[in-house]
């Protein structure tokens, strides 16, 4: 998972071919901490094939703000430069593994060398 600023986020997230879970935290935030772990975990099971980003609210209020961020973590799956599924409050990995895999079945209709 890296960590991205406003200003790399539309290279990052929206510009990338791959889906793109980025997860906004703050470090005040008692439940941000095990999402991120639970991410962290994630992002080794899906390597190639999904992009994990963090967003710190604070850092990047204007990015929280253009996504309506009101609470955190917040979590948005993000297709072909678009929000495609959004999630409050700590995830588990297993709620989270089905979600990933609907938006990668989506993405089997594209060839893997656009994915880049």
């Amino acid at each position: 998972m890296i960590d991205i600023k406003a200003q790399d986020f539309d290279k990052e997230v929206l510009e990338c071919k791959l889906p793109v879970f980025a997860c906004f935290t703050a470090r005040w935030c008692r439940t941000c901490y095990p999402t991120c772990l639970v991410a962290a975990e994630l992002t080794e099971e899906y390597d190639s094939r999904v992009k994990f980003v963090r967003v710190d609210i604070e850092e990047s209020a204007e990015t929280a703000e253009r996504y309506h961020i009101t609470s955190v973590p917040t979590i948005l799956i993000f297709q072909d430069s678009q929000e495609a599924k959004r999630l409050l409050s700590f995830q588990d990995k297993w709620s989270l593994k089905p979600l990933l895999n609907s938006v990668l079945s989506e993405n089997d209709r594209l060839p893997a060398e656009d994915w880049k």
